[in-house]
């Protein structure tokens, strides 16, 4: 029997034009991410703009994801700061609140050198939520951590009793398949890099989070579906639409680009915060025009129905 595929979206935080989170918005968003078919949100993450909020802000995010999610829809709250005592403040809450799990990057300013030293950052914060599953968030190319998350995968069995998994989203292949190998039947691995799905399927993978899956949920459901299927051409024909939409989006700022296009094709969540800037809506328009992503829903959305 085929193993389920969560399909977990890396959440738009919504915003006001004055600047304030749209908290009725959230509900929207739900609605939206359960009729595409996804599995869960990842909120307050990179593409939610995490970093840029405060923490009270975070913790309002959090609250209104949880109470707006219908029964079985996973909310991971990522909590991770470059303080760990705001991150674990954020774990605490999180718990409180009802999130379905926590993830959390290591602090990203004065940084851990070694798997060592960053578990011993990533242990308090899971210690404050300690019946929530804990993962750890590896994206080297935004903290500039560069310890192999096998390796701190490795130690965090050994440190934190509530250990996971990782959600990984780098693009050391070699490094996700140790993982993998490492927590098989114990650890749950979330990949994030939407544009390399298809090949990290391959080494196992059958659980994503993706900034792109605030509305490609039904691509990624119509991928999964021809992978499974061994119909390799079109899973790779569906990898490509996604990897399309990333670059016509990466020509603009790679969060901002997709949060644009997501008001046209999707919910509209309003501005980005800075440091991001917000796009204008001719530049909108012509990342949907690239990419024909309109088309793409349409013929995948229906597909993921009628399957349904």
């Amino acid at each position: 029997m085929t193993q389920p595929f969560s399909i977990v979206a890396a959440a738009f935080t919504p915003f006001n034009a004055d600047g304030s989170i749209a908290v009725a918005t959230i509900a929207r968003q739900v609605a939206r991410l359960v009729a595409d078919g996804a599995t869960g949100a990842f909120i307050a993450g990179t593409t939610g703009e995490g970093a840029a909020l405060t923490t009270s802000e975070r913790k309002q995010l959090a609250d209104a994801w949880i109470a707006a999610a219908p029964e079985g829809f996973e909310i991971i709250v990522h909590v991770g700061h470059a303080s760990v005592a705001e991150a674990a403040e954020l774990a605490a809450h999180a718990a409180k609140a009802g999130a379905s799990a926590i993830a959390a990057v290591a602090p990203y300013f004065l940084k851990p050198r070694t798997a060592a030293e960053l578990v011993e950052c990533l242990a308090p914060i899971a210690a404050a939520a300690p019946a929530l599953p804990f993962f750890y968030y590896h994206i080297p190319m935004v903290t500039g951590i560069a310890v192999p998350a096998a390796d701190v995968a490795r130690t965090a069995l050994e440190r934190i009793p509530s250990f996971a998994g990782v959600k990984f989203t780098g693009d050391d292949l070699g490094d996700l398949g140790r993982v993998i190998d490492l927590g098989r039947d114990r650890l749950r691995v979330f990949f994030g890099r939407d544009d390399m799905l298809l090949p990290a399927m391959a080494l196992g993978v059958r659980n994503a989070v993706g900034m792109t899956f605030n509305f490609t949920a039904p691509v990624v459901r119509a991928l999964v579906q021809a992978h499974d299927a061994g119909d390799h051409a079109a899973a790779a024909h569906q990898q490509k639409v996604i990897r399309d939409v990333l670059g016509a989006a990466a020509a603009y700022g790679l969060i901002n680009g997709l949060k644009a296009l997501g008001r046209r094709v999707a919910v509209d969540c309003g501005p980005c915060r800075l440091p991001l800037t917000t796009l204008t809506a001719s530049e909108a328009s012509r990342i949907e025009e690239t990419t024909g992503i309109v088309a793409a829903l349409a013929a995948t959305h229906s597909q993921y129905l009628h399957a349904a």
